[in-house]
């Protein structure tokens, strides 16, 4: 049966929009690197035994861009500052973008977007094809670190520890430019912004407080790489979903294919 000439001409914008929406989940995708099966140790006091088991899974290379994140508002209008839901979104939702669809001078389109929320994050993962990534998946990709010996290894951590204390809201390099890669080729996960994950407020002890004190109570190896760990967990663990400071961004988690897992 054919369909009117009409018919045709209405579902062109549609079927443009749905070629695009493929085309951005490929592209990000191929950015994206292979982050293989394995097991690490959480920092959490309850996890205590067998190490986390991890499915290979891919990950971003670098944190998710304002440029990236405004091709994404083109296409999502409800997403934009001015029509986002409060429900999705802290006051301070893109705050430091100059319009709806304008960076302005003060951010350029390859740093990092930061001030979004862990809804509006998840939304745009799952526009590319993707999801955020698990804290787990986050944590072993981040701990996929070489150090020549382990004085190599304490001096990161220290520097790390210092940069959790004052991360600097109101000066973003470019995504890449830190000079962190993990043995994958995964960049930045340290030292540029904080990244929002999937689930980033686990369940813990009901006497667990956001304290000093329970950063030694997290700690189960006691090196420095595990003490810096903890911070990140307990930085997180202050967040909500609505959640929108100058120093959270994020990027994208995708699940391998059934071909790519039998190769």
């Amino acid at each position: 049966m054919k369909l009117p000439f009409k018919t045709y001409h209405r579902l062109i914008p549609v079927l443009t929009l749905l070629l695009l929406i493929l085309a951005a989940g490929v592209q990000a995708q191929e950015r994206a690197v292979t982050i293989p099966e394995g097991s690490f140790h959480s920092v959490l006091p309850e996890v205590e035994g067998e190490p986390h088991q991890i499915d290979a899974f891919k990950l971003d290379t670098t944190a998710v861009t304002n440029g990236e994140y405004l091709q994404f508002l083109k296409a999502n209008p409800e997403w934009r500052r001015s029509q986002i839901s409060p429900l999705f979104a802290g006051s301070d939702y893109l705050r430091h973008w100059e319009e709806d669809l304008r960076i302005g001078d003060k951010e350029s389109p390859d740093q990092p977007v930061t001030r979004v929320s862990w809804f509006a994050a998840n939304a745009y993962c799952g526009w590319q094809g993707g999801r955020l990534p698990t804290l787990n998946e986050w944590e072993f990709a981040a701990q996929a670190m070489d150090f020549e010996n382990s004085t190599e290894a304490n001096r990161f951590s220290s520097e790390l520890i210092g940069w959790y204390s004052a991360v600097d809201t109101n000066s973003k390099s470019e995504v890449g430019s830190t000079g962190i890669e993990n043995q994958y080729g995964v960049k930045d996960l340290f030292g540029l912004i904080m990244e929002w994950v999937e689930d980033f407020n686990p369940p813990v002890a009901d006497d667990i407080s956001l304290d000093c004190g329970t950063v030694g109570r997290m700690q189960g190896d006691p090196t420095v790489y595990s003490y810096a760990m903890s911070i990140r967990y307990i930085t997180r663990m202050s967040f909500k979903p609505k959640s929108t400071t100058g120093m959270l961004g994020f990027r994208c988690a995708y699940d391998m294919s059934a071909n790519e897992k039998e190769i």
